[in-house]
């Protein structure tokens, strides 16, 4: 939870940084599906690779993606029970806008409505209350992801439906580019000393932090 919570603090405060290298995309997925072996055992799932066999190399933040994916698969251990977890993994070659690589994690469990897939990605939300009641989370994993997947120059998306499982999916260009940066740097708020009449009920707000882009936050 709490580095989670950091990392969402550095993300929105310009400190989270892409650590672009190149690797194998198949080894690392199947690094990845021994890492979470045991959270398929746990209730009693199986989890099925579908690699195509031209994924290739990838040069984009090895450790988000993997973030990414290992957040899709544990939720779908979560919230399925005796029953079937997909990783498949395809590229795209004939983009238009430059290879890409297309991950999805699909199960067989409890599904979500239309009203619940609304909820998701947002900070501290998860499906419903009962949800959380019965199997736990803070509902932050999500919105790290798809703040992730942004930073790489990609996507994420879900479709469900409820009592039939549910499939995440994560698209990302096979070589990230870093976008130009056109973000303005953030011009001070200055206050006069009389701008604030105690008569009217306004208040003053003391904020003191060496770090200018966590004064903003």
């Amino acid at each position: 939870l709490i580095n989670d919570v950091l990392d969402l603090s550095k993300i929105e405060s310009g400190k989270m940084e892409v650590y672009a290298e190149s690797f194998a995309v198949e080894p690392m997925l199947r690094d990845l599906a021994a890492t979470v072996a045991s959270l398929m055992t746990k209730k009693g799932n199986a989890l099925t690779l579908e690699l195509a066999p031209d994924l290739g190399d990838m040069h984009s933040d090895l450790t988000k993606t993997r973030q990414i994916l290992l957040n899709f698969l544990s939720n779908a251990a979560k919230f399925t029970e005796g029953g079937q977890i997909y990783l498949a993994a395809r590229r795209e070659d004939d983009h238009p806008e430059g290879a890409r690589l297309v991950f999805a994690v699909s199960d067989t469990g409890i599904g979500m409505t239309d009203e619940q897939t609304a909820r998701l990605f947002q900070r501290f939300e998860q499906a419903d209350s009962s949800t959380t009641r019965r199997f736990g989370g803070t509902g932050l994993g999500l919105a790290l992801t798809r703040a992730f997947s942004e930073m790489l120059c990609g996507a994420v998306s879900v479709a469900s439906r409820s009592g039939a499982g549910s499939t995440f999916t994560l698209t990302l260009p096979a070589t990230y580019v870093r976008p130009p940066d056109g973000r303005a740097e953030p011009q001070p708020i200055e206050i006069a000393d009389d701008a604030v009449d105690a008569g009217t009920g306004g208040e003053l707000i003391l904020v003191i932090d060496d770090d200018a882009a966590q004064r903003e936050l």
